[in-house]
C-alpha cells in the first residue's frame, strides 16, 4: 500500500517480485507506480508476503540511488528484519571482503510510540498476529487513520483503532479450520467483524482477503459484508 499526504508518500510493507506488481498495477491501476517511488517504507512483520521484496528493494537502492530508502520499524522488529537478510547480504556486493550492515542499502529508523514523522505523527500496537506484528495509527491532528496490519480478531485492538476516522481491517472470508489449526488464531474472520457495531463497520474498509471473495465484479462480494467496504488492489482511496 501506498500512503500519499500532500505528494508525500509512505509504503507499508513490501511484498516480493516487485517488477511483477508493478507491472500489474501499471497495466489494470488507476495510477502507474515505479521502483524509484519507494522513499519511505513501514514494516508490519515477518511474513514473506509483507517482507519478501525487501532484498530486492535494498539492492536496487544500492546500486542504482545514493538516497538510501527511510525503513522505519520498531527497533526488535528491525533486528529481525536484518536477521533475516544478513546471510544473503552481510557479504560485501562490492568484492572488498567487508561485511555490510542494514544502513548500507537503508536509513534505518526506529519507531518510538507516537513517533513525530514531521506534521504527523504515528502510532504502533502489537496485534494477535505471529510473528510479532505491529498495526499502525497516523494522526494528523484533525484525522486519524488507522492500519490494522495482519491480527487474529482482537477486541482491545479494535477498541485502539476505533479512535481513528477511516480504518483499514483484514479479513478473512469462508472457513477458518483448515489442514494445520484454526486461522482465527492468524486473521480476523468476516463472521467475527460483523458482530462489531455500526458505527466502526461504516469507517472501516476490509482487506487482505482472498482473490474468491469475488464472483465476476470485485465490488460484489460472495459473503455479507454489513456495512464494511471492500478494498480493491490498483485503485484508490481518498481518505478525506
Amino acid at each position: 500500500m501506498i500512503l500519499n499526504m500532500d505528494g508525500r508518500e509512505i509504503f507499508i510493507d513490501c511484498p516480493a517480485y516487485i517488477p511483477k506488481m508493478l507491472a500489474d498495477n501499471n497495466k489494470n491501476g488507476e495510477g502507474k507506480v515505479t521502483i524509484d517511488r519507494y522513499k519511505e517504507l513501514i514494516i508490519t512483520h515477518m511474513h514473506a508476503d509483507h517482507v519478501g521484496g525487501v532484498e530486492e528493494l535494498a539492492y536496487w537502492q544500492y546500486f542504482k540511488t545514493e538516497n538510501p530508502i527511510k525503513l522505519y520499524a520498531p527497533k526488535w522488529l528491525l533486528q529481525d528484519l536484518w536477521t533475516h537478510l544478513r546471510t544473503a547480504m552481510e557479504e560485501s556486493a562490492r568484492g572488498d571482503g567487508g561485511l555490510a550492515s542494514m544502513d548500507w542499502f537503508f536509513e534505518p529508523i526506529p519507531l518510538q510510540d507516537k513517533h513525530d514523522f514531521g506534521g504527523f505523527t504515528v502510532e504502533t500496537h502489537v496485534t494477535k498476529h505471529f510473528p510479532r506484528t505491529v498495526a499502525y495509527m497516523f494522526d494528523f491532528g484533525n484525522f486519524k487513520f488507522g492500519y490494522s496490519s495482519d491480527t487474529g480478531f482482537d477486541r482491545n485492538l479494535i477498541e485502539w483503532l476505533d479512535r481513528a476516522d477511516v480504518i483499514l481491517h483484514e479479513c478473512r472470508f469462508g472457513p477458518t479450520n483448515v489442514l494445520g489449526g484454526d486461522l482465527n488464531t492468524l486473521h480476523s474472520s468476516i463472521a467475527d467483524m460483523l458482530t462489531l457495531p455500526e458505527s466502526f463497520q461504516r469507517k472501516t474498509h476490509l482487506y487482505h482477503y482472498a482473490d474468491d471473495t469475488f464472483d465476476d465484479d470485485p465490488l460484489k462480494p460472495n459473503y455479507e459484508i454489513g456495512h464494511y467496504r471492500l478494498l480493491v488492489q490498483n485503485k484508490t482511496l481518498k481518505l478525506l
